[in-house]
C-alpha cells in the first residue's frame, strides 16, 4: 500500500483497499470469515478435573474455543492467582481431549513464550492493553493474539495498541470489545456495541465482544450476545464454569453449563452444527459417487485400450475447481489439495478394480 504522506506512517491495523477483513485462524476456528465463533471457559483453571469437565460440556454445546486463566492479576493480593504453569498443562490437556483450540491471558512479558508453547492463542487483557513490552513479545511469537480494549481506552488508542503486535510481523490479531468504565455499578464496565461497526469501518482486524463485565447474568448476556451478532461482530467471549458458586475467581460472573447451553440455543449454534453434520454426510455421498464413476470410466477405457491417466485433463479439472472455489470464497491451496487427494484416491481405486477384473 503506497503512503501519500511519507511523514506519517501507514498504520497496519487500519483498513486497506485490498483487504476486507483479515481472517485469523486458530486451529480449525476462523475469525473474520462471516462465522460467529464462541470462545468459552472458566475465568480460571482450578484443577485438571474442573477444566476438562467444563471443556467437554462446552464442546458438546457448540463452543469453538476453550478459554481459561492460568496466571491471574487480581485487585487484591490475597485473591486466587491461578495455578500458573500447572494450569497451562491442564488447559492444554483439556483442549486436546475436547478438541477445542485454547486461549489464555498473559499478564507479563516473561510468561509469553511459556504460554505460546501450551496455548493456541494468547490473550492480552484490558489492563495490559498499553503494556507495550508485553504487546511486542506477544507479537514476536507469531501466535494469534486476542487484544482487549482497555476500560478507558478510545478506539484509536485500542488500534494503536494493536500496531505494536502487527509491527512485529504478526498479522493474527483479533480485537475484543469488553466494555468501557461507567458510573453505574449494575453494569460495571458497559459494553459498547457501537464500537463493533465503528472499528470495522476503520480496521480490517476481526472484532469479538466479551459482555461479561456488565454483570455476568445469563438474562443479560443473552441479549448482548445477540446484539453483538446482529451488528456484525466476528465472535463472542463467554465465561462459563462447571460450578460457578464454588469458583475461586469470577465473583459470580460465570454462567453454569446449563445456562451456557441455553445461550447457545438462542444463538442458533447447535443448529449450525447440525447443518454442518448434514453437509458432511452429503459430502461423503458425493465423494462415493465420484469414486464409483471414475472406476466405471477406467473399465471403459481398459476395454477400448485407452490410456488410463490424462494429466492434461486432470490439470484442467483442478483449474476449473479452483475458479469455482474462488467464486465461493475458498482459497486456491485448499481446492488444489482437495482435488489432488480426490484424484489420487480415484486412481488407486481404478487400479484395484482393474486388477480384480
Amino acid at each position: 500500500m503506497s503512503n501519500p504522506n511519507p511523514d506519517k506512517p501507514v498504520l497496519k491495523s487500519h483498513r486497506r483497499p485490498d483487504v476486507d477483513t483479515t481472517v485469523v485462524a486458530v486451529g480449525n476456528v476462523r475469525f473474520g470469515d462471516g462465522s460467529y465463533p464462541v470462545i468459552a471457559g472458566p475465568i480460571a483453571v482450578e484443577s485438571e478435573e474442573q477444566v476438562i469437565n467444563t471443556a467437554m460440556s462446552l464442546a458438546e454445546s457448540g463452543a469453538s474455543m476453550l478459554r481459561a486463566g492460568t496466571y491471574r492479576a487480581e485487585n487484591s493480593p490475597y485473591s486466587f492467582k491461578g495455578l500458573g504453569q500447572e494450569g497451562l498443562w491442564h488447559l492444554e490437556k483439556a483442549g486436546f481431549e475436547s478438541g477445542l483450540p485454547t486461549v489464555t491471558e498473559v499478564i507479563e512479558p516473561g510468561l509469553v513464550e511459556l504460554a505460546a508453547d501450551h496455548a493456541d492463542m494468547i490473550e492480552i487483557g484490558p489492563d495490559n492493553m498499553q503494556n507495550f513490552v508485553l504487546l511486542r513479545d506477544a507479537g514476536k511469537t507469531m501466535k494469534p493474539v486476542m487484544l482487549h480494549r482497555g476500560p478507558s481506552a478510545t478506539v484509536d488508542e485500542w488500534l494503536m495498541a494493536a500496531e505494536y503486535i502487527l509491527a512485529e510481523g504478526n498479522n493474527n490479531v483479533v480485537l475484543c470489545e469488553r466494555g468501557s468504565r461507567g458510573f453505574d455499578p449494575r453494569t460495571s464496565d458497559t459494553i459498547d456495541i457501537s464500537a463493533v461497526p465503528v472499528v470495522q469501518r476503520l480496521s480490517h482486524l476481526p472484532v469479538v465482544i466479551d459482555p461479561a463485565s456488565t454483570e455476568g447474568n445469563a438474562d443479560i448476556l443473552g441479549p448482548l450476545a445477540l446484539a453483538g451478532r446482529s451488528v456484525g461482530a466476528d465472535g463472542l467471549v463467554v465465561s462459563a464454569h462447571v460450578d460457578p458458586t464454588s469458583s475461586l475467581a469470577g465473583n459470580g460472573s460465570q454462567l453454569d453449563l446449563v445456562e451456557f447451553a441455553r445461550l447457545m440455543e438462542k444463538l442458533g449454534i447447535p443448529s449450525l452444527r447440525d447443518e454442518i453434520d448434514r453437509v458432511d454426510r452429503e459430502l461423503i455421498k458425493l465423494v462415493a459417487r465420484r469414486l464409483h464413476g471414475s472406476v466405471e470410466i477406467a473399465k471403459i477405457k481398459a476395454k477400448k485400450g485407452l490410456e488410463m491417466r490424462s494429466p492434461d485433463r486432470e490439470k484442467e479439472l483442478i483449474e476449473e475447481a479452483v475458479i469455482d472455489g474462488a467464486a465461493l470464497g475458498v482459497d486456491r491451496e485448499y481446492i488444489e489439495n482437495l482435488m489432488n487427494l480426490v484424484l489420487t484416491h480415484s486412481r488407486a481405486a481404478q487400479r484395484r478394480a482393474l486388477g480384480d477384473s
